[in-house]
């Protein structure tokens, strides 16, 4: 998240007005250990640092270490739950709130989080997830099955329209469910959840993806057969990166593109068993349990037809 001068501006103006140093770093130290506003400053230890200084310097480094939104929310509770049995308040604090919804961040109050605001800006991290940092992910890969078959037997205008006929069935399934597409390759991607019930929101999308594709192949395809793809999804914990080639090399990506390749038939959706459980009946409900030789143990959903 880029910080703006204004909000960098009303923040530091916040800070000074609703608490003293020594709280300011405490508040500092919860997201930054052993932060030491002597040491950031240059002021000798012996001298009072004034508040706007104080407060100056500590919002300049939320914004540089990527932890502004963090620290905003952190303001945002002690406002309104205290800390260590203390109620604040702080002033201007609806000020900076609008100042974020201005930087593209909006406040979710049911996940008590600032989240992208997708009419202003949609990034792979939603404005608020740091490089380097680890968080539990709903993942979705989704391959195109004989892609280099497919480009080798049409034209390259042929094959350009029908994938990005694809990927705007892909665009508009995770966008309603807030995901976000990490990787995107041509033949396929991966689509990130994290926000809300990220497993379902996850599933849903997948389902909807089978169910577009099924239409779309009836009605649009232009192939002389079908385009088929295969989608698995996983989750776990992860380290947010936006290099594609260390996604690659998340545990969480190995797993989800084994179940996709090795487990999920053409046009059908592969969930795996820590997915499946996190599920509601009415979902499960649209899914078989699938046993493999190994002992692996999938759920699949498919678009079964009347012979």
């Amino acid at each position: 998240m880029k910080v703006k001068h204004s909000l960098l501006s009303v923040t530091q103006k916040a800070l000074s007005e609703s608490f003293g140093v020594d709280m300011m770093v405490t508040l500092s130290r919860i997201l930054i250990p052993n932060y030491d506003v002597y040491q950031r400053t240059g002021f000798p230890e012996n001298i009072p640092i004034p508040s706007r200084d104080a407060a100056a310097q500590i919002v300049r480094d939320m914004a540089a270490l990527e932890l502004f939104p963090i620290f905003v929310n952190l303001l945002i509770k002690i406002s309104t739950e205290g800390y260590m049995g203390r109620r604040y308040q702080i002033h201007n604090l609806r000020d900076i709130i609008r100042e974020m919804h201005n930087s593209g961040l909006v406040y979710d109050q049911v996940n008590n989080t600032f989240v992208e605001d997708v009419k202003i800006a949609k990034t792979p991290n939603w404005g608020v997830l740091r490089n380097g940092s680890d968080y539990v992910i709903s993942m979705l890969r989704l391959d195109i099955v004989g892609n280099t078959e497919l480009v080798r037997k049409y034209s390259k205008t042929l094959i350009e329209s029908t994938y990005s006929d694809l990927r705007q069935i892909v665009e508009m399934a995770s966008d309603r469910r807030n995901g976000r597409i990490w990787s995107w390759e041509g033949d396929g991607g991966i689509i990130a959840f994290y926000f809300g019930n990220r497993n379902k929101f996850a599933t849903l999308c997948g389902i909807e993806i089978v169910n577009q594709l099924y239409m779309y192949n009836l009605k649009q395809c232009r192939l002389d057969s079908p385009l088929k793809v295969r989608i698995a999804i996983h989750n776990g914990a992860c380290q947010y990166t936006n290099n594609p080639e260390s996604l690659k090399k998340l545990e969480i990506v190995k797993k989800v593109t084994e179940a996709e390749a090795n487990f999920t038939k053409p046009n059908t959706l592969t969930i795996t068993d820590s997915v499946h459980l996190s599920l509601p009946s009415t979902l499960t409900a649209r899914f078989t349990k699938n046993a493999f030789d190994n002992g692996t143990i999938y759920y699949r959903y498919e678009i079964r037809t009347e012979e």
